[in-house]
């Protein structure tokens, strides 16, 4: 009994093994520093140091903070507009897929 494996399959396991050893193999790569592209000119770093110090003094509001659990998350605002969202996408594609299994209506077919 002889199997053959369809070309889509191979062209998907090749596809999976770049996607997946491609940044493994980067990950071992060294970092070459002194480039002039990755480095911050002294005007720069004073900008940056001003604005982090501006920004450490100014108090935080613990209103602004992300909830603490899923549960929470889903009943604030963001987490219900999330959920229509995913509700009218989910509707959606239960609709076309019901009204792509219509015959096509062409001459040319």
């Amino acid at each position: 009994m002889t199997r053959f494996i369809d070309r889509t399959t191979v062209a998907g396991a090749i596809a999976a093994l770049l996607v997946t050893a491609v940044p493994l193999a980067a990950a071992d790569a060294p970092i070459v520093k002194g480039s002039k592209l990755t480095q911050l000119s002294v005007a720069s770093r004073q900008l940056l140091a001003r604005s982090a110090s501006r920004d450490a003094a100014q108090p935080q509001d613990p209103g602004a903070a992300a909830p603490t659990s899923p549960g929470q998350f889903f009943k604030s605002t963001k987490g219900k507009v999330t959920l229509a969202l995913m509700g009218a996408g989910a509707g959606f594609a239960v609709w076309s897929i019901h009204h792509d299994r219509q015959p096509v209506k062409s001459p040319i077919r």
